[in-house]
């Protein structure tokens, strides 16, 4: 589902038709999140993922970065801005969390 998400906003993006980030609001299998600068977001007690989870990936550092949690891993917003994350399991595919920090 992730790479036809992703073939599907380089097509609209070369286009012109559709904003990418519109493809990338339908695909039901990223996670919203929305934290406050300094807030933690548990990903082991969200549900979302089994863990442990492993390999976390943020493509802005600047606005989320990975940290280690008594419970596991989880992401923790630095700055305002959006940017995807993703974490890997020992069961499942990645999961991608879309953060949002305000």
């Amino acid at each position: 589902m992730r790479r036809y998400a992703v073939a599907l906003i380089f097509f609209f993006s070369i286009m012109g038709t559709l904003p990418a980030q519109e493809v990338l609001s339908a695909d039901s299998d990223i996670f919203q999140i929305e934290l406050s600068e300094g807030q933690d977001f548990d990903i082991c007690q969200s549900g979302e993922i089994v863990c442990p989870a492993k390999v976390p990936i943020c493509d802005d550092p600047k606005v989320a970065v990975p940290v280690d949690l008594p419970s596991g891993l989880g992401f923790r917003g630095v700055a305002k801005g959006t940017t995807l994350c993703s974490a890997g399991s020992a069961v499942g595919p990645r999961r991608v969390f879309r953060i949002t920090v305000r």
